[in-house]
């Protein structure tokens, strides 16, 4: 894992099990600066077999920028890794976003997108999202997780995030256990992966119309965004949101 990061351990996962290949034509966004010229890190795409994009998201804050919503302590980076499968299919996104702060304190937050209602799907409920209650639970009360519940979070949050949504602060000394958590979570992904049958297109404008909806909130009112929009500017922030859908 050392090295490797976040979104290269997941990455390193996924690849194992499924072929992928890197998206090329996006010099604009796989190198990026911050509004002050240092360098931004940046982001890269990958496709494969009924997944439209796998996003690695490496964000450099250089010496640091504040963030308001953790009392203005500095962050020095961010990363995100997610899959956006082909949604003819009925499978969710996975996604896992991280802040990591100068003095060491790493928060994260993993859950499920799904682009159909679950109470409706009760089937697809029960035979994949039961099984997720041992990595839930195992999880949510690890020794080297700090859970952050859910009603400190915003009210635009709490109406989009799935039942199995988790949220916690911890070190970067033990971002092994979040690694561990990930490789759960993509085998878990890849259970519906394996079993997903195609539907036809209006399925697919079914998800990517409420998805969209979900994205567009996102961009307004995410708290990190807002954090990360004034670091590289409003033209560079538009890009990334354009790259993870």
């Amino acid at each position: 894992m050392e090295g490797k990061g976040l979104t290269g351990y997941c990455f390193e996962i996924l690849s194992k099990e499924l072929p992928l290949q890197r998206v090329s034509g996006l010099d604009d966004i796989e190198n990026v600066k911050l509004l002050s010229g240092q360098d931004g890190g940046g982001i890269k795409i990958y496709q494969g077999e009924k997944i439209d994009k796998v996003t690695l998201v490496d964000l450099n804050f250089g010496d640091g920028i504040p963030v308001p919503h953790h009392d203005n302590a500095l962050s020095v980076g961010s990363e995100i890794f997610q899959i956006l499968p082909d949604l003819t299919y009925k499978m969710p996104i996975w996604g896992i976003n991280s802040i990591v702060m100068k003095d060491g304190t790493y928060y994260f937050d993993t859950d499920f997108t799904f682009g159909f209602d679950l109470v409706m799907e009760y089937d697809f409920t029960m035979n994949y999202l039961a099984s997720f209650n041992e990595v839930y639970n195992k999880f949510w009360n690890h020794k080297d997780f700090k859970r952050v519940y859910l009603d400190e979070t915003t009210t635009w949050v709490r109406t989009y995030i799935s039942p199995v949504f988790i949220m916690v602060t911890t070190r970067v000394e033990t971002v092994a256990t979040v690694y561990e958590l990930c490789a759960e979570l993509i085998k878990c992904w890849l259970t519906m992966y394996k079993d997903a049958e195609q539907r036809d297109e209006a399925f697919k404008q079914s998800q990517l119309t409420r998805i969209k909806a979900q994205y567009a909130g996102m961009q307004q009112t995410d708290r990190m965004g807002k954090v990360i929009m004034k670091a590289y500017g409003q033209e560079t922030f538009s890009k990334f949101f354009k790259a993870m859908l």
